[in-house]
């Protein structure tokens, strides 16, 4: 699980001012923001945007589940800046592409842990075996933030597009803050 400011550092570190740069920046915080698991990330296609109304709709790979998201300030920026300024015109559906020949659209073969670790190191965030490098931590992150916000499970379910309340649980195990509140204070021994 990620802090914060790490979360900000990290995506601070990405340089926007070329195409590939442009494209992490908006993959990143989409996921971090949104926590959008990264197979449906790879799918999201131009159809999925509705820039008028501010939402993101699409159907989950894993459940199947149709998921409506807000389209938030920051992350339609980050969208529009990377399809008229970044993204190759290629043709195909599908809004985010590689780069490097072959251009394709991009999948869930991506080495998207790499594209962490990069801007890991460029951050100077250290990787340990707590934190784990992947789109898949901040997802996680985003749900623990939102718990040590008090938002009850089922919004946190809703934004992640879990079915079930039980589902977010596992994503809200590792709060450090929530566990702290938990605590019982220990009564000094006597001699």
């Amino acid at each position: 699980m990620w802090q914060h400011n790490e979360v900000l550092k990290l995506l601070s570190v990405i340089d926007r001012g070329n195409p590939s740069g442009k494209r992490d920046y908006a993959m990143i915080l989409i996921v971090a923001r949104l926590g959008i698991r990264i197979g449906d990330l790879c799918r999201m296609q131009f159809q999925n945007i509705d820039w008028r109304n501010s939402k993101i709709e699409f159907t989950q790979g894993k459940t199947q589940y149709k998921i409506t998201l807000p389209l938030l300030k920051d992350v339609g920026w980050a969208l529009i800046d990377y399809i008229q300024n970044g993204r190759l015109n290629i043709d195909t559906p599908y809004i985010f592409v590689t780069h490097v020949v072959p251009f394709k659209p991009f999948d869930e073969s991506n080495h998207h842990s790499r594209m962490i670790k990069k801007y890991m190191q460029l951050a100077h965030l250290p990787y340990t075996h707590t934190k784990k490098c992947d789109m898949h931590a901040l997802r996680h992150t985003l749900a623990t933030t939102m718990h040590e916000n008090h938002e009850d499970y089922s919004n946190i379910s809703a934004v992640l597009g879990h079915r079930s309340e039980d589902s977010a649980s596992a994503y809200l195990k590792t709060s450090v803050e929530l566990l702290r509140e938990c605590a019982l204070e220990i009564p000094e021994v006597s001699e």
